[in-house]
C-alpha cells in the first residue's frame, strides 16, 4: 500500500469516527448512583395498583443495574410517583355484534417525580403511560385483572429508561 493511500485511509477513518458520539466511563452529569422508590400513590379507585406499579418500577431499575434501589435514608435520590388514572379501550369488535368488542387496550398513567436528596432540586418530573392489550372472554374481571400487571410493565419501563437516558 502506498503512503498516498494509507494517508487517506486514516484521514477517511478519522472522519467516519468524529461523528460518533460514544464515550468510555458515565455520560451523566448528575452524581445519583442510588435511588429510592417509595410506594406509588393511588389516585385511582382501582385497588393493588400502586403495589404492582411501584413493584414493577423497582423491578426495572434493579435489572438495568446501572443505579441501586436503597432506602430513602440512604439514597441520592428518590422517585415518588402517583397513578392518576387507567382506563380501558375497545380495540377490536365482534363480527357479528359490533357493539360488543372482543378485545381492549388498558392504559395506566402515572406522574413522577425525581428529587435530588442533597439538594431537593427536582432531576425529572412528567407523565408517563403504561399500555397493554388483551382479549375479552367469558370472565372481563379476570382478563382485565390479568392485564394490569402487565400495563404496570410498560409504565415501569417507560420510568426507567427515563431515568437511566438522563444518567
Amino acid at each position: 500500500m502506498t503512503t498516498a493511500l494509507r494517508l487517506i485511509v486514516v484521514a477517511l477513518t478519522a472522519v467516519f469516527c468524529a461523528g460518533c458520539a460514544y464515550r468510555v466511563g458515565p455520560t451523566s452529569t448528575m452524581n445519583v448512583h442510588s435511588i429510592a422508590v417509595p410506594n406509588f400513590h393511588n389516585k385511582t379507585l382501582q385497588p393493588r395498583i400502586s403495589v404492582q406499579v411501584t413493584d414493577a418500577v423497582i423491578k426495572r431499575i434493579q435489572t438495568d443495574g446501572s443505579i441501586r434501589v436503597v432506602s430513602e435514608e440512604a439514597a441520592d435520590a428518590t422517585l415518588t410517583g402517583e397513578i392518576i388514572s387507567w382506563s380501558r379501550e375497545p380495540l377490536l369488535f365482534r363480527a357479528d355484534n359490533t357493539l360488543v368488542a372482543k378485545q381492549y387496550q388498558l392504559i395506566i398513567e402515572a406522574r413522577v417525580i425525581l428529587t435530588d436528596n442533597r439538594t431537593g432540586k427536582r432531576l425529572l418530573e412528567g407523565d408517563y403511560i403504561g399500555k397493554t392489550q388483551y382479549f375479552f372472554g367469558d370472565d372481563m374481571t379476570q382478563a382485565e385483572r390479568q392485564a394490569f400487571p402487565l400495563a404496570a410493565d410498560d409504565l415501569a419501563r417507560r420510568i426507567t429508561d427515563r431515568i437511566v437516558d438522563a444518567w
